[in-house]
C-alpha cells in the first residue's frame, strides 16, 4: 500500500509540474505577444500620422490648384502654404502652417488677419516646412511628435505659383 501510495504522490507532481511548465510557458508565449502587438500598434500610428500629413497637404494644393491659387509665404512668422479662392466675389486664403506643435488650417477673407491660434488643429506635427524648388514644383518637410521626417514634392500643374510675401503682404 505504501508503494502505491508513493506512486501516486509522484503522478499528482508529475502533472502539476507539467501545468506549471505549461502555465510559464503560456504567461511567456502572451507577454511576447503582447509586445509585438504593442510595437505593431505604435507603428501604424506613427504610418498613420505620416501618411496622412502627407495625404492632406498634397490633397489640398490639389483641390487649389489653379492659376496662381496656390503660393509659399509665412504665417506670423511659421513657414504657410497659402491657397487662394474666390467665393460670391470675396476673396479667401487658406493657410496650412505648424503653430505650438500642431499643424493648422485656417482660412480667412483677404480684408480680415486672424492670428495663427485661431486655425484648426489637424495633426500633431513638430515641423512643416515648405519651399518652393522652380515655379511648378513645391518641396515639403514634415517632422511628427515621433521623431519622423518625411520630404516630398508636389508638383502645381496650372501656372505655378507666387512669392507670397511679395503678394500678400
Amino acid at each position: 500500500m505504501n508503494q502505491k501510495q508513493d506512486k501516486h504522490i509522484v503522478d499528482v507532481l508529475f502533472v502539476i509540474g507539467l501545468f506549471c511548465i505549461f502555465a510559464l510557458s503560456s504567461f511567456f508565449l502572451i507577454s511576447i505577444g503582447a509586445n509585438i502587438y504593442r510595437k505593431t500598434v505604435a507603428h501604424m500610428d506613427e504610418n498613420f500620422n505620416t501618411r496622412t500629413s502627407l495625404s492632406y497637404v498634397v490633397e489640398k494644393i490639389r483641390q487649389a490648384d489653379a492659376e496662381g491659387a496656390v503660393s509659399i509665404g509665412t504665417f506670423e512668422g511659421n513657414p504657410a502654404l497659402i491657397l487662394s479662392s474666390e467665393v460670391n466675389g470675396i476673396e479667401y486664403h487658406t493657410y496650412i502652417y505648424e503653430y505650438q506643435g500642431m499643424l493648422k488650417e485656417l482660412m480667412e477673407r483677404s480684408d480680415i488677419s486672424l492670428s495663427a491660434s485661431a486655425g484648426q488643429d489637424i495633426l500633431a506635427m513638430e515641423r512643416f516646412e515648405i519651399t518652393a524648388v522652380n515655379d511648378h514644383l513645391v518641396q515639403c518637410t514634415m517632422k511628427n511628435p515621433e521623431e519622423n521626417t518625411i520630404s516630398f514634392y508636389i508638383c502645381i500643374r496650372s501656372g505655378g505659383f507666387e512669392d507670397a510675401d511679395e503678394k500678400f503682404f
